[in-house]
């Protein structure tokens, strides 16, 4: 008989182990408060899911304020003091108001009663951890929180029992009283506890979400069953072997005593938990031309990741503090096979080995490294030639630790893998000077019993680089230890650029058409024009970028083509002035003709330069516009214009009104606001400008994070059979609570 609603919740397995005992019939008791208010909507703002830790903090805040300000109560549930912690430590934690109470299991229990008793009022934020969601009366006497909706309840993880997420939803819309329950939870929770990726729930419909949670709950239950039963069947031979030996030891059997306590013994003798763990991690970046725009973010990414109160072995030193993790670190930057001598910078210590246990000795060196980024004379890079060199590092203490990884920061594809042939896009698309082959690369990982981290700049250009070594890793007839590769994208699709600030093409080459003002206005400037023409070429090459097309239109008050689709390399140096009035709308036509002649390999770029206003300037913002609505239409990405002038003329106020009108998805109107367009274009450059999202890079510390805890769950070395149970259940459970 049950008096709670947890009775419903049982699995088919609890259900199994019950009616081994003869408990077959179950009994249901309706509530004497007649149909419950309880609130959940499965299907809208009932469930969210965060991809990021502070994202997933805000959108708690957030929810809190809202209830409050409703004047209702709210009742916050975390997995467990570390977890609630965390949250306590955190300034959006603190922006909650003074009414705020923390319910933990270390408080006296007249603390706890006076809190509990204080819950269910008006504007009362109770943070608790998960034990108090079982049998805890947070009872609503407050006229106003019943009138407004009753106590909302926040449940801050998926629970691994369908009974305590029940529980915790008693909590609310108790005897007869209004109340409402909603989820929110971190992905990278998710996958953690349950092995599941997040994204899988976007191919369904919010609707499905639930279910959907349901579903992975029941398949971790069925694992966990499966652990059950295999450790009740190691107690029973226990047992069993225990019953012998007193048997034979009461019967006066001493040799058979002897021989059953020698077998027992060795079954119950455990080996001694290891007091630390060594991980050694080699990072290989790329530092040639086209990574200029990514230094600064990856210094800052390697920096949180590996020093800090977020760093990796601070989560790891937290929540397993009787093991000490030590982190050794090997250094690796590149160039291009054609740098030579440049090609591979390494940090080497005094005694010839590569890897360090200092954390400052490796950033420093990845900051010098990564201060300028040079070379690369093609799109491909030598991915494969680097990975390979770092992972037949031989001397005494390379790759001698118990876990193994290598991250590699890039933003080009492999030679021989670039995702569509370019003019100057790979150097050696069918054989590495060396010999050296995909498998080869992948070949010294899995000898190494070492994973690839690949982080992507440019994941459309790396991704075919990418399914190849996951190709080679899968089919490797030594990686028994299902060694692989975590592909981790650096920025998302929108901020991904190109070297000159502008976003990239996904993987293709860009035809840049320049439009310049050779009016007669411009006679004294004309020379600062061309100078930031060349400079602009200049830096192209620079950052790999052989491949571009070059055209150029000049306008006065008529418009003529003097570059048509030249490469980088042909594109002249000099562009003779011609004199006159300004009139844009030619220009606008040229320019547009040119772009829609933009061979499929390449995305046009158009680049405008006047120092002042025309009258057609409505005109020409219209031809942009269709312009940008043919290619929108046809790629879904927008025309990328920049529009380079004075920030209050006529001229650009047209563009702009017109261009936003026009379409709404249009990507912008660059006006370089520390470029003074009056008479004075020798000052315009265009430099490489860093990218700068703090918020991409907090999501991707966070990714690289849950990937090398993933990987220390599943590997070897935690899961050998020499290692003691408690220790591989330590790491089984304990990785779950581990916050990115």
């Amino acid at each position: 008989m049950g008096v709670s609603g947890t009775l419903a919740a049982i699995g088919e397995y609890e259900k199994d182990v019950l009616s081994g005992y003869g408990l077959n019939k179950y009994i249901f008791v309706p509530s004497v408060y007649g149909e419950s208010n309880f609130h959940f909507d499965k299907a809208g703002d009932g469930i969210y899911f965060e991809s990021s830790q502070s994202n997933f903090y805000h959108k708690i805040s957030a929810e809190i304020k809202a209830a409050t300000k409703a004047k209702r109560a709210v009742i916050v549930f975390f997995r467990d003091r570390t977890k609630l912690n965390e949250f306590v430590g955190t300034p959006t934690y603190r922006q909650l108001g003074r009414h705020k109470s923390l319910l933990t299991e270390d408080m006296r229990p007249h603390e706890k009663d006076f809190i509990i008793n204080k819950a269910a009022t008006a504007g009362q934020i109770t943070l608790s951890t998960a034990v108090f969601g079982r049998g805890t009366d947070f009872f609503c006497k407050d006229d106003s929180v019943e009138k407004n909706g009753g106590v909302h309840i926040i449940q801050t993880f998926l629970s691994e029992e369908v009974s305590e997420e029940v529980q915790i939803q008693g909590r609310t819309a108790r005897q007869g009283k209004r109340g409402s329950y909603q989820m929110i939870l971190l992905e990278s929770d998710l996958e953690l506890d349950f092995g599941v990726k997040a994204v899988e729930k976007e191919q369904l419909p919010k609707g499905q979400w639930y279910d959907w949670l349901c579903d992975i709950r029941v398949q971790h239950q069925k694992e966990q069953c499966i652990v059950i039963e295999e450790n009740l069947e190691d107690a029973t031979e226990k047992d069993t072997l225990t019953h012998d030996y007193f048997d034979s030891l009461l019967a006066g059997k001493k040799a058979k005593s002897e021989e059953k306590f020698k077998y027992l013994y060795q079954l119950m003798k455990k080996p001694p938990v290891p007091s630390s763990v060594h991980i050694d991690l080699a990072l290989v970046i790329d530092v040639t031309g086209s990574m200029a725009p990514y230094a600064q973010s990856t210094v800052s990414t390697i920096q949180n990741l590996l020093s800090g109160p977020g760093s990796l072995i601070s989560k790891l030193s937290t929540n397993f503090p009787e093991i000490e993790f030590q982190l050794r670190l090997g250094c690796l930057c590149f160039r291009d096979i054609d740098d030579q001598d440049s090609k591979f910078t390494e940090l080497v210590l005094s005694d010839g080995s590569h890897f360090t246990s200092h954390v400052s000795t490796a950033l420093n060196f990845v900051k010098n490294a990564c201060a300028a980024p040079s070379g690369g004379f093609d799109l491909a890079e030598d991915i494969i030639g680097a990975i390979h060199r770092s992972a037949n590092w031989q001397s005494g203490e390379d790759w001698t630790s118990d876990i193994k990884f290598m991250m590699l920061f890039s933003d080009a594809s492999a030679h021989g893998l670039l995702q569509s042939p370019l003019v100057n896009g790979d150097n050696y698309p069918t054989r590495h000077p060396e010999g050296l082959t995909t498998n080869d690369a992948v070949s010294s990982l899995v000898a190494r019993d070492a994973d690839l981290f690949f982080c992507s700049f440019n994941p459309s250009a790396t991704k075919r680089t990418e399914d190849e070594l996951s190709k080679h890793f899968k089919k490797h007839p030594d990686n028994v230890d299902e060694h692989g590769i975590v592909s981790i994208g650096m920025v998302p699709k929108e901020a991904i650029v190109s070297s000159s600030g502008a976003p990239s093409s996904n993987g293709h080459g860009r035809h840049i058409i320049f439009v310049l003002d050779e009016s007669g206005s411009m006679g004294c400037s004309w020379s600062g024009v061309v100078a930031a023409y060349n400079q602009y070429i200049a830096k192209r090459k620079q950052s790999q970028s052989e491949s571009d097309l070059v055209s150029v239109v000049q306008f006065d008050f008529n418009s003529r083509v003097t570059v048509r689709h030249a490469s980088l390399s042909s594109a002249p140096n000099n562009l003779p002035y011609h004199g006159g009035g300004t009139c844009f709308h030619p220009a606008a036509l040229d320019a547009c003709e040119l772009a829609r002649g933009t061979p499929s390999t390449h995305v046009p770029a158009i680049v405008f330069m006047s120092d002042g206003a025309a009258s057609d300037a409505a005109a020409a913002a219209h031809e942009f516009a269709l312009l940008n609505s043919n290619i929108y239409r046809s790629s879904r990405n927008p025309l990328e214009l920049h529009v380079i002038g004075e920030w209050t003329s006529i001229f650009i106020s047209s563009f702009e009104l017109l261009l936003i009108v026009s379409h709404a998805r249009i990507y912008s109107i660059q006006v370089l606001e520390e470029v003074v367009v009056k008479r004075n274009f020798s000052r315009l450059h265009l430099p490489h400008r860093p990218v700068k999202f703090t918020r991409v890079q907090t999501r991707l510390i966070s990714q690289v994070s849950l990937s090398i805890l993933h990987q220390l769950k599943m590997s070897r070395f935690f899961w050998s059979l020499k290692f003691p149970r408690e220790l591989r259940k330590l790491f089984q459970h304990g990785l779950s609570s581990v916050t990115i």
